[in-house]
C-alpha cells in the first residue's frame, strides 16, 4: 500500500493534519522575531591594553608587537590590525567564519599568559571583547523642554535612562548633551601659597573625611548591635567646614588656629566642563541613544522602547517631551512588508496563470491551496529551526512560490487523465498520483540538490554564507512541503472532497463555453505552431546552435559592460554626517562646523522630518571625550508620508556630496547604515616599516584621489591623524632630586592643578556626585601659567615648577596602525554609486601607479569591496558548480544512462543569454545577490528539461521514428512546461521590476531568475530537442555500423564454411 493510497483512504486524518500544521505555522508567526537580515555571528575579537602616560612609539614597541607575535599563532586567524596611541593598544582580530569565538577568547587569554611577563609593569592587564553589530545603536530618543540643557540632563539620568535599560532587548541607554552635575572646589593660587599647601593634599584630606567605617559588633543583653561610624558629608555645609591644616595664631604662636576649606576655596554646586553638546533643530536638548543586547531583535527591543515612552511620559515634568527622532527599525519592517506583498502578489498572479491553463474552479483551487499550505508549514519549520523572519529569508519563500505548484500540477493532470479514461474518482486518485511519485520527488531533489552543497560549506562562504543560508533553507522547505502536499493532500482533495469531473461538453452555448472555445482553439494553434518550429529547429540544428553559442559567448563579454558591484544598497530613512576635526580642535569650533552643515541642510534638503546634531563624543575605546568630532542626523519622511519633490535618502546624499570638500580641515563622511551588509568601502592599504614614509605617500594618495579620481570615488579620506598640540615639560633630573620632588609627585600635582582632581564623592538625595578639587580658572589661562604650579616636597616646602623644569611646545605623536604584523596606513573611499568595480579597481591603480612613485620599502594593494567580490565570485562558482554535478547525480540515476542528463545540463549555461539580457534592460549592475539567483536557476530550468527527456524516451520506446518522437513529446509536453514556467517567472515579476524602496537589495535573485527563467524554458523547448536528435542520431548510427559489421562477419564465416564444404 503506498503513502498516497493509504491518505486517500483516511482523508479526514490527511486533511486534519494538514490543517494543524498550518494552525501551527499561523501561530509561529506572530512569535517570529523580525530582522533585516539573518543573525549574523561576526568572528572580531579585540584586545584593549591602557598603558598610561606612554607615548604610541613606546606602546608598539613594548606591548602591541610583543602581544602581536604571541597572537598571531591563534588558530582559525584571518587578519590581525592593531593600533597603538598614546596610552593604549588595541588589537583588532578577525577571525574565519564559524570559529567558536568563546574558545578564541581562551586560547588569545593563554596567548597572551604566555608573554605577561614581558609587557611592561605598569600596563593594565589586557581585556578582550567580542566586537558585536548590535554595538550600533538603535533608536535616538531626544529629551527637550523648556528647561536648561543641566536639567533636562539630570530628568534623563534620573528618570529615564533607568527605566528604559530595564527593558528587555535594550543594552544601554547613553545619555548626550548638558554637562553633568560637581560639586566644584576653586582654590586660587595665591591662596596655595599664603598656607603652603598644594592641590593633591587638599583633595587628600577631604577624601580622608567623607568616610564611612564600620567598628564590628557589639551584643549587649540579647542583642547583637553593629557598630559603625558616620563621617559622611551630609551637606555642603560640612564640605566647607572641613579642616585641611592648622597654623599658629598671630596673637599667640602656642596655639594652633583651624583652616577650613572655606577660608581657602570657593565651594559651590555646579557643574563638570562640558563635553559633548546635543541639538534637535537648531534647540539644545539631551540625546539618548538607545543600544541593543547583543543577540536579542531589534524589532522587538524598539517596541518594547516605544511602549515604555508612552508610560514615561505622563512621569516627565510639563513641558518636558519626549521625540524619538531616528531608528534603523522602522526600514526593516517597510522592507518586510515590501517584500511579504510581493510574496502575496507573486502567489496571486501564480493562481491566475493556472485559472487561465486549467479554467476549472475545482482545479485552480486544489493546486492553489499548495501555495499557502507549504508557506505556513515553511514558516513553522523556520520557528522550529530558530530562523527569524528578515528580507533574505521571505526572498526565499517569493522564489519558492512559483516552484510549490509545479508537483501538484503534474499530480493533478495525471489524475484528470484517468477521470477522462472513465476512472472512480477514487481510483484515478491513486493511479494517477502513484505514476507521478517517482517524477515529481526526483524534479524536488535536483532543486533541493541546488542548494544543499551551499549548505554544507557555508564556512567557506564568510559572510554570504551566514547571510544566504536561510535563503537555501527556506526554499528547500518549502519544496518538500509541496513536495508532500502533491502526494497526500492533492489526491485527497481529487477523490473526497472536491471530486474532479469528467468534462462533458453538454452546453454548447453561453459565455463560458466561448471564452472555454477561444483557449482550446488558441492552445490548438499553439501546439501546432511550436510542433512546426521544432521540426524547423530539427533540420537547421548546426546553424541554431551556432547562433546560440555565439549569443552565450557575447553575453560573458557584457559582463563587463553590465558591470558589477559587491552588495546591491539597503535603503534607510535617515542621512547622517560624520565630521572629524584636526586632534585638540575645541568643542566649540567643531559645534560651528556642525552648524554650517546644519545651514547647508536647511538651504538643500526638501522634506526633513528633524535635524539633529551631537558634538563631542566619547568613543568606545578612548578614554577622553574627543572634542575634535561630532556628527550631524537628517531624519527623512517614510516612503508612504512622503509628497512629490521630497528627497529620499539617495538624493539627499547626492545633494550633501557637493559640499564635502568646502569645508577647510574638516574629513566628513556619510554615517554607515547600520542595515546594510558591505561596508561599500575600497581601501588603499599603504605598509611600510618606516613610519614617516607611510604617512607621506598616504597623504600624497589621498591628495591625488580627492584631486583626480572624482568619477571612480567619493568621499576620501585617510587615518592618518595629526598629533595633538602639546607642551611637553622638560625636568633637570638632577637639581629635582636635590631638592627632595621625584618625577611621580611633579606629575600627579601639574594634573591636578590643570585638569583638577576628583576627590571624594558627595551624595544628594541618593546620586553620588564628584567633589572637584582645582585651580582657580584665572589662575589657568595661559600656557605661562604652568610655570608658577608649585609641588610641595618632603619637607612641607613648596617648590614653583620654574625652579628644576621648562616646558617646550611640540606636537603629540600619533596613532600607529599596524596589520599583520606591518605598519599600515589605509586611504578608504566609497566607489561612485553605479560604476563597475572592476573600473574603479583598474581606474585607481592607474592614477596611483602614474603620479606616485615607485620605492621598494613601500607597498600599496587595494582591498575592500572589490577583493571581497572577487573572493565571493570564486567561491559561489565552486558551490554552483558543485550543484550542478549533484543535480546531474540525480537525473543520471532517474534515466539510468550517464549521456540523457547531458541533454539537459547543456541547457544550464545557456540561460545566462536571459539573464544578461534582462540585466541590461533594466541598467542594473550584477552583485553578489545574483549568483543566489543563478543558482535557483540551476534548479528549475533542470526540472522541465527532465520532464521532456523522459517524455521523448518514452514514444521511442513506444516505437516512434527519433524526429516524430522529439516534434510529438514537444507539442505533448508544452503546456505542463509554460504552465510551470510562467508560475514562477510572473511570480517573481512584481519583485524584479516594481520593487519598493527597502527591497531592491533583493531585487537581483528575482531579476536573474526571471531573466534565466524565460530565455531558459525557449531553450528547453527549442535547443533540447535538437541535442537529443544530435546524441541519439549519432547513437543510431553507431548501432548501424555495428550490426553492419556483424552482418559482414556472418557473411564471412559462411563464405568460409561453404569453401570448407567443398
Amino acid at each position: 500500500m503506498t503513502f498516497s493510497e493509504k491518505c486517500v483512504n483516511k482523508p479526514v486524518t490527511t486533511v486534519l493534519i494538514f490543517f494543524i500544521m498550518v494552525a501551527l505555522g499561523i501561530f509561529c508567526i506572530f512569535d517570529m522575531p523580525v530582522d533585516m537580515y539573518p543573525d549574523m555571528d561576526l568572528p572580531y575579537m579585540l584586545v584593549y591594553t591602557a598603558y598610561d602616560d606612554a607615548g604610541p612609539e613606546e606602546v608598539e614597541q613594548s606591548l602591541t608587537r610583543t602581544m602581536e607575535s604571541s597572537l598571531s599563532g591563534l588558530s582559525g586567524l584571518k587578519k590581525m590590525q592593531s593600533k597603538s596611541q598614546s596610552g593604549a593598544s588595541i588589537i583588532f582580530l578577525e577571525f574565519d567564519y564559524g570559529t567558536n569565538l568563546d574558545t578564541a577568547a581562551i586560547e588569545i587569554r593563554d596567548k597572551i599568559d604566555i608573554v605577561r611577563s614581558y609587557l611592561p609593569d605598569d600596563a593594565d592587564s589586557p581585556i578582550t571583547l567580542k566586537l558585536d553589530p548590535s554595538m550600533m545603536p538603535i533608536m535616538n530618543i531626544v529629551v527637550q523642554g523648556d528647561l536648561t540643557p543641566e536639567e533636562l540632563r539630570t530628568i534623563a539620568e534620573d528618570t529615564i535612562q533607568p527605566r528604559l535599560e530595564q527593558l528587555d532587548g535594550v543594552a544601554s541607554a547613553n545619555v548626550i548633551g548638558g554637562r553633568e552635575e560637581s560639586i566644584n572646589v576653586d582654590i586660587p593660587r595665591d591662596r596655595l601659597e599664603a598656607y603652603g599647601l598644594s592641590i593633591s593634599t587638599i583633595a587628600q584630606m577631604i577624601g580622608a573625611q567623607n568616610v564611612q567605617s564600620s567598628g564590628g559588633t557589639i551584643t549587649s543583653g540579647d542583642k547583637n548591635y553593629t557598630i559603625k561610624t558616620s563621617g559622611k558629608y551630609k551637606s555642603i555645609e560640612d564640605l566647607k567646614n572641613t579642616v585641611i591644616t592648622y597654623k599658629p595664631d598671630s596673637l599667640d604662636s602656642s596655639r594652633l588656629v583651624t583652616v577650613k576649606l572655606r577660608d581657602i576655596a570657593d565651594v559651590y554646586d555646579g557643574y563638570k566642563d562640558e563635553s559633548t553638546l546635543a541639538y534637535l533643530d537648531g534647540k539644545p536638548c539631551v540625546m539618548l541613544m538607545i543600544q541593543k543586547q547583543s543577540g536579542k531583535n531589534s524589532v522587538t527591543a524598539a517596541k518594547n522602547v516605544r511602549k515604555a515612552i508612552i508610560k514615561l511620559k505622563a512621569d516627565l515634568p510639563a513641558g518636558v517631551e519626549l521625540v524619538e527622532t531616528s531608528n534603523t527599525v522602522d526600514i526593516i519592517e517597510q522592507t518586510i512588508n515590501e517584500v511579504v506583498s510581493s510574496v502575496v502578489q507573486g502567489a496571486l498572479l501564480a493562481v491566475a496563470v493556472l485559472f487561465i491553463f486549467l479554467r476549472s474552479l475545482k482545479s485552480t483551487f486544489i493546486i492553489g491551496l499548495s501555495i499557502p499550505i507549504s508557506v505556513f508549514v515553511t514558516l513553522m519549520l523556520m520557528y522550529f529551526k530558530g530562523m527569524t523572519i528578515n528580507m533574505i529569508s521571505m526572498a526565499g519563500l517569493l522564489l519558492g512560490i512559483g516552484m510549490l505548484v509545479d508537483n501538484s500540477i503534474v499530480v493533478l493532470e495525471n489524475i484528470y487523465a484517468y477521470r477522462q479514461r472513465d476512472a472512480k474518482p477514487k481510483v484515478a486518485a491513486i493511479l494517477g498520483s502513484q505514476e507521478m511519485v517517482t517524477s515529481i520527488t526526483a524534479s524536488t531533489l535536483t532543486s533541493v540538490c541546488v542548494f544543499l552543497p551551499m549548505i554544507l560549506f557555508r564556512k567557506k562562504l564568510g559572510i554570504m554564507g551566514q547571510m544566504f543560508d536561510s535563503l537555501a533553507y527556506t526554499i528547500i522547505f518549502s519544496l518538500m512541503c509541496s513536495l508532500i502536499v502533491a502526494i497526500a493532500l492533492v489526491p485527497v482533495l481529487c477523490s473526497s472532497y472536491l471530486k474532479i469531473d469528467k468534462i462533458v461538453d453538454e452546453r454548447k452555448s453561453g459565455i463560458g463555453y466561448g471564452i472555454n472555445q477561444a483557449f482550446n482553439k488558441f492552445f490548438l494553434n499553439l501546439d501546432n505552431g511550436y510542433a512546426k518550429g521544432v521540426r524547423f529547429v530539427l533540420h537547421h540544428r548546426k546553424t541554431f546552435i551556432i547562433v546560440l553559442v555565439c549569443c552565450f559567448v557575447l553575453s560573458i563579454v557584457s559582463v563587463k559592460f553590465v558591470g558589477f558591484i559587491f552588495m546591491p544598497e539597503s535603503a534607510s530613512n535617515t542621512v547622517g554626517i560624520e565630521v572629524e576635526l584636526p586632534m585638540g580642535t575645541t568643542l566649540e569650533v567643531t559645534e560651528d562646523t556642525l552648524r554650517t552643515l546644519e545651514e547647508i541642510g536647511k538651504k538643500e534638503l526638501v522634506g526633513v522630518k528633524y535635524t539633529s546634531v551631537t558634538v563631542g563624543g566619547t568613543s568606545v575605546i578612548s578614554a577622553s571625550s574627543e572634542t575634535n568630532t561630532g556628527a550631524i542626523t537628517w531624519t527623512l519622511y517614510e516612503a508612504k508620508e512622503r509628497e512629490k519633490g521630497w528627497d529620499n535618502e539617495k538624493s539627499a546624499k547626492d545633494k550633501l556630496r557637493k559640499y564635502f570638500n568646502t569645508i577647510p580641515g574638516a574629513t566628513l563622511s556619510f554615517s554607515s547604515n547600520s542595515n546594510s551588509a558591505s561596508s561599500g568601502e575600497m581601501s588603499i592599504d599603504i605598509r611600510s616599516n618606516d613610519l614617516d614614509l607611510v604617512r607621506n605617500t598616504a597623504a600624497q594618495v589621498e591628495k591625488i584621489l580627492k584631486e583626480q579620481a572624482a568619477e571612480f570615488v567619493t568621499e576620501v579620506s585617510s587615518d592618518v591623524e595629526d598629533g595633538l598640540p602639546q607642551a611637553e615639560i622638560v625636568v633637570d633630573r638632577d637639581r629635582m632630586y636635590e631638592l627632595g620632588l621625584n618625577i611621580y609627585n611633579v606629575g600627579s600635582e601639574i594634573n591636578a592643578a590643570i585638569n583638577g582632581k576628583t576627590a571624594s564623592r558627595y551624595t544628594k538625595l541618593g546620586d553620588d556626585i564628584d567633589v572637584i578639587v582645582r585651580l582657580a580658572e584665572k589662575d589657568k589661562k595661559k600656557l605661562a601659567d604652568i610655570d608658577q604650579v608649585s609641588v610641595v616636597n618632603s619637607k612641607g616646602q613648596r617648590i614653583p615648577l620654574s625652579s628644576f623644569a621648562h616646558y617646550e611646545e611640540n606636537l603629540s605623536p600619533v596613532t600607529i596602525l599596524r596589520e599583520d604584523q606591518s605598519r599600515i596606513v589605509h586611504v578608504k573611499a566609497k566607489p561612485v554609486s553605479g560604476v563597475s568595480l572592476d573600473v574603479i579597481q583598474t581606474g585607481l591603480l592607474k592614477i596611483i601607479n602614474d603620479n606616485i612613485p615607485k620605492d621598494d620599502a613601500v607597498t600599496i594593494s587595494i582591498s575592500g569591496d572589490y577583493e571581497d567580490m572577487m573572493e565571493a565570485v570564486v567561491n559561489f562558482g565552486a558551490i554552483i558548480i558543485l550543484a550542478a554535478a549533484l543535480v546531474f547525480i540525480v537525473m543520471a540515476s532517474q534515466f539510468e544512462s550517464l549521456i540523457d542528463p547531458f541533454i539537459v545540463i547543456l541547457t544550464i549555461p545557456f540561460s545566462f543569454i536571459g539573464v544578461m539580457m534582462t540585466y541590461a534592460m533594466v541598467n542594473q549592475r550584477l552583485s553578489v545577490v545574483t549568483i543566489m539567483g543563478m543558482l535557483v536557476l540551476v534548479g528549475t530550468i533542470v526540472n522541465n528539461g527532465i520532464v521532456l527527456v523522459d517524455y521523448t524516451n518514452l514514444l521511442r520506446k513506444r516505437g516512434y521514428d527519433l524526429e516524430e518522437a522529439c516534434v510529438e513529446a514537444a507539442r505533448n509536453r508544452l503546456r505542463p512546461i509554460l504552465m510551470s514556467t510562467l508560475t514562477t517567472v510572473i511570480s517573481l515579476a512584481p519583485m524584479a521590476f516594481f520593487p519598493g524602496e527597502g527591497s531592491t537589495s533583493m531585487q537581483p535573485i528575482s531579476l536573474t531568475t526571471f531573466g534565466g527563467m524565460t530565455f531558459g524554458s525557449v531553450m528547453t523547448l527549442f535547443l533540447m530537442p535538437s541535442i537529443y536528435y544530435i546524441i541519439n542520431s549519432r547513437r543510431m548510427k553507431k548501432a548501424a555500423k555495428k550490426a553492419a559489421k556483424k552482418e559482414a562477419l556472418q557473411q564471412k564465416k559462411l563464405e568460409a564454411l561453404e569453401t570448407n564444404n567443398a
